[in-house]
């Protein structure tokens, strides 16, 4: 019962806070309807909020005038670990296509965000960044033939890279050869639009390339893997590609 009771404190707060930033200025009596509390429960949860730090300001009057101080900015995100790295990798990518438009500040935002975090999720992203690696777009006769893959197969690769699972491809090499392979997704490079991964190929016993367009089929498998050294994967796309 008393968790019940938290979360729905915690869910009508969140309510308060929405309404407060949805409009320059509220009268008590709408804040009320919208929430369906009494004015006693609202004066407690704007003075709970101010002593959160919120800046609420309140206007003396007929119908009592509430709002939320305009310069007030974004609350702490509360994304998990692949949010997080997907927001920077989508700010990256958005570095390289090097727009001359509304995209000069990116590498900088990519910093703030990233300070944004807690210490113990800095560390977490800042390893996956280092194995997500991205360079030039890539040749418009490549692009020609490319087809983006299924939904399905885009998500168990990202699984397998973000979680360090083994994977079950079926791969169907340029001249048309299909093989079945299960490889460890260590690094990942973007010639935008087309990914490759960068393995360990347990057929092969060797580091191998991957065009994810050219995986037919992906299933992850219950074995877990250890990154190798770094030298056996990047040495040779290092001076073409930068980390995100």
């Amino acid at each position: 019962m008393t968790n019940t009771s938290f979360d729905q404190r915690a869910e009508r707060r969140n309510r308060l806070i929405g309404l407060l930033r949805s409009e320059e200025h509220w009268k008590t009596s709408d804040l009320r309807e919208h929430l369906g509390i009494s004015q006693r429960t609202l004066m407690r949860e704007l003075a709970e909020l101010r002593l959160a730090g919120y800046p609420i300001e309140s206007d003396r009057g007929r119908g009592g005038g509430i709002r939320l101080n305009g310069r007030w900015g974004i609350e702490r995100l509360n994304l998990n670990h692949q949010e997080v790295v997907e927001l920077i990798l989508s700010l990256a990518i958005m570095e390289s296509l090097q727009s001359p438009l509304l995209t000069g500040n990116l590498k900088a935002i990519k910093q703030k965000l990233f300070q944004a975090f807690p210490q113990q999720q800095r560390s977490t992203v800042s390893n996956i960044r280092k194995r997500i690696m991205i360079g030039d777009n890539a040749k418009a006769n490549i692009v020609s033939h490319y087809t983006p893959p299924a939904r399905r197969i885009s998500e168990s690769l990202a699984e397998s890279f973000l979680q360090q699972n083994c994977v079950e491809i079926d791969y169907q090499s340029e001249a048309g050869e299909r093989t079945l392979r299960v490889i460890e997704a260590q690094y990942i490079l973007l010639n935008w639009p087309i990914w490759y991964i960068i393995a360990w190929d347990h057929l092969r016993l060797s580091s191998r390339v991957f065009r994810i367009d050219r995986i037919k089929k992906a299933r992850l498998v219950d074995s877990r893997f250890q990154l190798r050294p770094k030298n056996m994967f990047t040495d040779m796309y290092m001076p073409f590609y930068q980390t995100i």
